[in-house]
């Protein structure tokens, strides 16, 4: 057995921040629409994109190369930062914004508040999975050239599962935990037998899991309709699968050391856990911070069918001063080639058709996953899930919300409160934001 003392961080605040900042979104940025023409007169000598991961060197050298611009990556150390600076830029008229900006998923609806603040972008038929486009616009119009998409799967340590005696491989794993007919109420429950019979937890955090989960529902927090948030007490739907990954936090059953946290990378190294819920996304990440660790494998087999975790967007703020080259630089970013060098350089799984069928990604072997082809699984994940890839209802609120409810798994895992102590929090914290709500 294992001891159930975790840490974790005060994510509520954080949270109660982004859901306060949410409705100031925007700030009529002015102008919108069609961006200017790209020529040589207007051509800039730099271009800037503001982004938080890794760009492949060599596809910012070809449109330095082909342009004559240079492209300089205002970097930042994770989504959330870059959430903060593009927010406060919106509200105040574009000051301090790059050309481009990556866009997250979760945090796009709020980005978007105002259009004019965006440009349209060009319609480009074919390149990307139809409803990839349908994210990234607002009303009809395009406003965010899709980059990744994130298919649902679950790396699992075999030499771990195979030392407690669970699963031996692929095939024995997906069976573990329920097989064609997985749940995450069977995933749990495996999670139960191997902390039984295992030294280390089974999964690194189960806030993380169940933020998973929350991208499987059609409509999480807001109504659709109104785009109003559902009072969080009655939110059953939500309630219900809160106290399934609460109780199963209760257990013991994770580590209480989500993607983020200061002790995630140490938590592979110390083999803290045997599973870890992974997007495409976060494959790469996992070998980066596993890298030493051998039996890392991803399985084909998820829970309620799979679904969609992330992807972001580029998107061109209408304030800045170059945005025909802009347009053309999100273009560039953004191609099924670009899209293989994304998949070498960060393992993030495209959206672009032409870039999921290349040979290139579905046939190139992963050494650090045991030489499995991550393309053909992720791809075959994503066939699996179907339209839940698209994910749910994202409205102004839903980063913060998911933030604020997620936060509530992680006292769980802390030892600070009961499963119905941390709801009873989530419920309350909730109401104290004010919000008017959904009938």
């Amino acid at each position: 057995m294992i001891s159930t003392h975790k840490r974790v961080g005060t994510l509520a605040v954080a949270a109660a921040a982004a859901l306060t900042l949410a409705s100031c979104s925007g700030g009529g940025g002015g102008g919108g629409g069609t961006a200017e023409e790209a020529t040589e007169d207007n051509k800039p000598a730099e271009l800037t994109v503001a982004a938080w991961m890794d760009f492949p060197q060599d596809l910012l050298d070809s449109f330095e190369e082909e342009y004559g611009i240079e492209v300089v990556v205002n970097s930042f150390p994770d989504g959330a930062s870059a959430q903060t600076v593009l927010r406060n830029g919106l509200s105040s008229n574009g000051a301090g914004l790059s050309d481009v900006h990556l866009i997250e998923l979760d945090w796009w609806t709020e980005m978007m508040a105002v259009p004019e603040d965006w440009v349209e972008l060009p319609e480009i038929p074919g390149r990307w999975v139809d409803w990839k486009v349908t994210q990234g616009s607002v009303d009809g119009v395009i406003t965010g050239y899709g980059t990744d998409i994130g298919p649902l799967g679950i790396a699992f340590n075999e030499e771990m599962t195979d030392a407690a005696g669970v699963a031996s491989d692929l095939d024995t794993f997906g069976s573990f935990i329920g097989g064609d007919a997985a749940t995450w109420e069977s995933f749990l429950d495996a999670g139960r037998e191997y902390i039984a019979v295992a030294d280390n937890y089974f999964v690194d955090s189960l806030s993380s899991a169940f933020q998973a989960a929350i991208n499987l529902l059609p409509a999480a927090f807001e109504d659709p309709e109104s785009g109003l948030p559902y009072n969080m007490a009655d939110n059953a739907q939500i309630e219900e699968l809160f106290l399934t990954f609460a109780e199963a936090a209760e257990d013991g059953v994770s580590a209480g050391i989500p993607i983020g946290h200061a002790d995630w990378g140490a938590g592979f190294q110390n083999e803290q856990w045997a599973t870890v819920v992974s997007p495409a996304w976060m494959a790469g990440i996992i070998a980066e911070n596993a890298d030493g660790v051998d039996g890392w494998r991803v399985s084909s087999t998820f829970p309620d069918g799979g679904g969609n975790w992330g992807g972001s967007f580029f998107s061109v703020p209408a304030t800045g001063e170059n945005t025909g080259w802009a347009v053309t630089l999100a273009d560039y970013l953004t191609s099924p080639e670009a899209a293989v060098q994304w998949f070498y350089e960060t393992g993030q799984f495209p959206s672009q058709l032409e870039a999921i069928s290349s040979p290139d990604i579905a046939d190139t072997e992963n050494p650090f996953y045991g030489g499995q082809q991550l393309g053909q699984v992720y791809g075959g994940l994503a066939e699996a899930a179907g339209d839940a890839a698209a994910g749910g209802f994202r409205g102004e609120n839903f980063a913060g919300i998911q933030t604020l409810v997620t936060g509530g798994i992680l006292q769980v895992e802390a030892g600070t409160a009961t499963p119905q102590q941390a709801w009873d929090s989530v419920v309350g914290e909730f109401e104290a934001l004010g919000f008017s709500t959904a009938d």
